[in-house]
């Protein structure tokens, strides 16, 4: 009678237990802890966040009025649109402000179930380049670029 009652009790707990990690595993799926609206990285979130739903004139206003001046919205939209944001996990690498200017450095993790050889994932790296403007953080033109215009998502 005793083995019945351990068993009972191992199997009782060996539920509770995966029973409690598929709740947090469904619940923190989407729930997104928002950033400061006014810091870099906040800015940074909610630009990858309009583009994840497509909401490309918001993240169109992300922008800096140089990068906008030079990258029309109607350009914009056709890369905005084929971006693969909402495949990727994007993870917060760290950040560097020096006077009106900041970077943000994220790497994006795609996941891929179906690749050549069974389930693969690629990672990058991207640092976003942000502008004080009129008090508030906007993306701004890459200065080391050898071209003039940086008309994202690219």
């Amino acid at each position: 009678m005793s083995k019945i009652w351990l068993f009972g009790a191992v199997t009782l707990v060996v539920a509770l237990v995966v029973g409690g990690v598929t709740v947090a595993l469904i619940a923190g799926r989407g729930d997104v802890q928002l950033l400061p609206s006014g810091s870099p990285e906040g800015v940074v979130q909610r630009y990858l966040l309009a583009l994840e739903g497509e909401e490309y004139r918001e993240a169109y206003d992300y922008l800096s009025d140089d990068v906008r001046r030079e990258c029309r919205y109607e350009h914009f939209l056709r890369g905005a649109s084929s971006t693969e944001i909402g495949q990727s996990h994007v993870t917060l690498e760290g950040t560097r402000v020096v006077d009106d200017r900041a970077q943000v450095k994220a790497r994006f993790t795609i996941f891929d179930p179906e690749g050549l050889f069974g389930p693969s994932e690629r990672s990058y790296d991207r640092t976003f380049h942000l502008e004080l403007e009129n008090g508030q953080w906007r993306l701004g033109s890459i200065p080391e670029t050898p071209w003039p215009v940086w008309c994202p998502p690219y």
